[in-house]
């Protein structure tokens, strides 16, 4: 039996859900006695949510300014330098274990690999996307730096609520399994050493994302 949700998770929702759709814009200030009236119910499930959200980055607060969104969504731009940023990282890997021989854990990226598709089958767009940065997290493991992992850790999350709450799940749906084959066919080059043919998929990976930007 499902537990039932609390009327802090139901306002926390509610919510995160208007600043990711851009009904609470960046810079707005939110005001207990409006979030009241807007969500129907007493302030103190409100205020509980709204201090989730601050210590999530959604939101700040001060005595001063009271809460103001301050949630950015990505610009075009920064789709692209993320998009780059992650190539370049997933290449460096790529070449650094072929060059000091670090075997890549490749049971567990068939199991995020699975993840994926299972989530896809479920229509499932923030366990899809959620999946996907965990894909990329683990790879990047073999480069031994966890700079590079803790870099991208806010611009992964950034991404996955990002892409949950807009189209792009039902943008990209016909092209998903694709998506899902590719990155299957990279964890077989990395289990054969087939370094150079990795790089050129997750390349392919690169350009095809660039291309579903476009249009």
């Amino acid at each position: 039996m499902a537990k039932e949700k609390t009327l802090e998770q139901i306002a926390y929702e509610k919510i995160k859900d208007l600043i990711l759709s851009g009904e609470y814009p960046t810079g707005m200030h939110l005001k207990e006695t409006a979030l009241v009236s807007d969500l129907q119910m007493s302030r103190t499930p409100i205020r509980r949510a709204l201090g989730r959200l601050v210590s999530e980055d959604f939101l700040s607060h001060n005595n001063f300014h009271g809460t103001t969104v301050m949630y950015t969504h990505f610009t075009l731009n920064e789709i692209i330098n993320m998009i780059e940023i992650q190539w370049c990282f997933a290449v460096f890997c790529v070449e650094k274990s072929d060059r000091k021989h670090i075997a890549f854990n490749v049971k567990l990226l068939r199991e995020i690999t699975a993840s994926m598709e299972k989530a896809f089958n479920a229509d499932d767009a923030y366990q899809y996307h959620r999946s996907l940065t965990e894909f990329y997290k683990t790879f990047l493991l073999n480069s031994q730096n966890n700079l590079i992992v803790e870099m991208l850790d806010q611009l992964w999350k950034r991404f996955t609520e990002e892409a949950t709450s807009s189209n792009v799940f039902n943008v990209r749906k016909n092209r998903i399994p694709h998506t899902i084959g590719l990155y299957n066919s990279i964890i077989e080059c990395v289990e054969k050493s087939e370094f150079d043919k990795a790089k050129e998929i997750f390349t392919q990976l690169k350009e095809e994302a660039f291309i579903d930007l476009m249009f």
